[in-house]
């Protein structure tokens, strides 16, 4: 029997169907599922006793109009906005913007024009979102190794000539530019690199030792000499996580883990001094140690459901444009307020979940759940730290708090994941699991 595809009716058909769906990587596939249906209903026609160029012309006649299947098809694998996601960051950064302003009306810190500054950080990151939404994040697949290894040079710059604030070398200056290398830009980039790295299911057993050492073992020794305690966790999770959802593979991720833990509980007894100060201010708030705690706690006790008003002055709240946001929107807003900033970190939390679980190409996952990790517990920690159910840490409060380059890099963050999902409906199988495609 001749091949179907060598007919040109069939040449044709699947020519005048593929011409209709813009998102040229499905034509492979669209050609092959629909060639696939047409071989069937052939195969089908000639068992009924039909000769076979006349039960191929009869097959491609049964699948349709193919102008009708290929705009059905383009509408399946056109490109999507996740609008839901959009409505919850802006209002996260709604919330953001109110309360620099009332920080700026209290009149009580001493940032000036913290309400324009945060405008100014708002509309750089609204363009970068924007180039990030249309990039096609693909393409900076091949650049994962490479950029991994550069990140851990910055970091190892930093730690060596970068700015000394309260004992840690977490900043480096670039021109009239301070970027928080060692926190959240490092942590990102970081994660994003692993994403798209060789993954655990097909490292050997002493590439697996190698991959370790250099993808854990580094960048955490790095963070632990500038005293990013909190940011060290923060990766030493997402790495784990990244590992485990690439491998799945309890005896090997067991092993992993105890080795990760048993090395961040060398580094905790070496900075016992410091652990212990942070959790004596937890447990003991009468204390020196509890100092911040106390105040933080008195001031959302005190807000009751409608807090003290717009622009309350700050009762002595450390760093109320920071990492000390949240307790203070309750102060002036009361605890309500709190509830409602807290459900919509919530379902942005949520939302971000839903679309790592309708990706079907594998890269783009990776970095939605690293994205998930550092999100998360830079989402969360700020509400249960100003709850007082976790030790105060110096930890921005993304889109809400005061913060250029990492506000920036928030609205980045989330391009990023926007074009992720633009693109769901536009990987070919090969890539991923693809649903099968309905035709006449």
């Amino acid at each position: 029997m001749r091949p179907v595809e060598e007919y040109k009716v069939v040449q044709d058909f699947l020519t005048q169907v593929c011409k209709q769906v813009r998102a040229r990587a499905m034509h492979p596939e669209i050609r092959e599922e629909l060639l696939g249906h047409i071989e069937e209903r052939t195969e089908l026609l000639m068992l009924e006793g039909n000769a076979e160029e006349p039960a191929v012309q009869e097959a491609v006649k049964q699948m349709g109009d193919p102008g009708d299947i290929g705009k059905s098809l383009h509408l399946a694998h056109r490109p999507q906005l996740d609008w839901k996601l959009l409505i919850l960051l802006a209002l996260l950064s709604l919330i953001g913007l109110f309360g620099a302003l009332s920080v700026d009306y209290s009149g009580t810190e001493k940032i000036t024009d913290m309400f324009a500054r945060k405008v100014v950080f708002f509309g750089i990151g609204l363009i970068l979102l924007i180039g990030f939404y249309f990039l096609d994040y693909r393409k900076l697949k091949k650049y994962s190794g490479a950029l991994f290894f550069i990140m851990l040079c910055l970091m190892a710059m930093t730690e060596f000539f970068g700015t000394n604030i309260n004992g840690a070398n977490l900043y480096l200056h670039v021109g009239p530019i301070v970027i928080p290398m060692l926190g959240t830009v490092s942590v990102f980039i970081l994660l994003f690199s692993l994403a798209g790295m060789k993954p655990a299911n097909r490292w050997g057993p002493w590439e697996a030792v190698f991959h370790i050492l250099y993808r854990g073992g580094l960048p955490i020794a790095l963070y632990s000499m500038s005293g990013s305690m909190v940011y060290m966790f923060i990766y030493l999770l997402g790495f784990l996580v990244l590992t485990w959802t690439t491998k799945r593979n309890i005896k090997q991720f067991a092993i992993l883990t105890l080795l990760s833990f048993m090395g961040v509980v060398y580094i905790l007894f070496t900075k016992r001094v410091y652990l212990m100060w942070r959790l004596e201010g937890l447990a003991d708030r009468e204390g020196d140690g509890g100092y911040l705690m106390r105040v933080i706690a008195d001031a959302v006790s005190s807000a009751g459901w409608f807090g003290q008003g717009f622009a309350a002055p700050n009762p002595g709240i450390p760093y109320v444009y920071s990492d000390s946001i949240y307790p203070y929107l309750i102060y002036c807003f009361g605890w309500m307020f709190g509830i409602v900033v807290g459900m919509v970190v919530l379902l942005f939390l949520a939302r971000m979940w839903s679309i790592a679980h309708v990706l079907h190409d594998s890269y783009g996952k990776n970095i939605v759940t690293g994205v998930i990790v550092v999100m998360g517990l830079r989402l969360l920690m700020p509400i249960l730290m100003g709850l007082g159910v976790v030790p105060i840490v110096s930890l921005d409060f993304p889109f809400i708090s005061y913060g250029g380059v990492n506000n920036m890099l928030d609205f980045a963050i989330v391009g990023l994941l926007l074009s992720i999902y633009r693109r769901k409906n536009m990987i070919p199988s090969e890539m991923g699991e693809a649903a099968p495609m309905r035709v006449a």
